[in-house]
């Protein structure tokens, strides 16, 4: 009896280590990745819009402090080289920053980045708040990153709300806020490698 008890508590062990989530990564595999940018500081929304409706459908975030990273909150996105914490991807150089945009672009989406440049201080308040929010529960993208953003010196205008078209308009409001669009075609949508 002893021994199947042992036996069971092996498989447990072994079934819960299968179930690691990937959204937890260590300390020290965060510091290894970290990027930083040659670009100056700003905070990105990213709106993923449904090209039918012209309307927002899922809400991420950008932040370029003293790192850049990608707050994918509830998100489908990762890859095995950029470690996640709390939907925060960490090591987003520019090839995983583009593979993050086009990763959500198709025929029926494209995406739509509203990049505001903020001061130093300001962009790593916002890391700061992104990283203490935690992992999203689904359907609270837009909501958990409006959350960040209010209080974030400059986005005063923005209010939090579940939905991304909400968030989108308002920060088609905020001063000095640029736009860009990326759209594709889904064909042969290539992973990138450090190889």
């Amino acid at each position: 009896m002893r021994g199947m008890s042992a036996g069971l508590a092996l498989l447990a062990v072994a079934a819960l280590a299968g179930c690691s989530d990937p959204g937890s990564a260590r300390p020290d595999q965060i510091a290894m990745a970290r990027h930083v940018s040659g670009e100056a500081p700003y905070i990105a929304v990213v709106s993923m819009v449904d090209a039918r409706t012209g309307r927002a459908a899922h809400t991420g975030l950008i932040i370029n402090a003293s790192e850049r990273v990608v707050y994918d909150p509830a998100g489908t996105f990762s890859h095995e080289d950029l470690p996640e914490r709390g939907d925060i991807h960490y090591g987003l150089t520019d090839r995983y920053l583009d593979y993050y945009e086009r990763y959500h672009a198709r025929r029926t989406y494209f995406v739509h980045v509203q990049q505001v440049p903020v001061s130093a201080p300001t962009a790593e308040l916002a890391l700061r708040r992104t990283e203490a929010q935690g992992p999203s529960s689904k359907m609270f993208c837009t909501l958990n990153t409006g959350q960040i953003l209010d209080g974030v010196p400059g986005f005063e205008s923005v209010s939090p709300s579940f939905f991304p078209e909400t968030l989108r308009r308002q920060m088609a409001k905020i001063p000095g806020v640029t736009d860009r669009f990326v759209l594709e075609s889904d064909i042969e949508k290539a992973i990138p490698t450090d190889q």
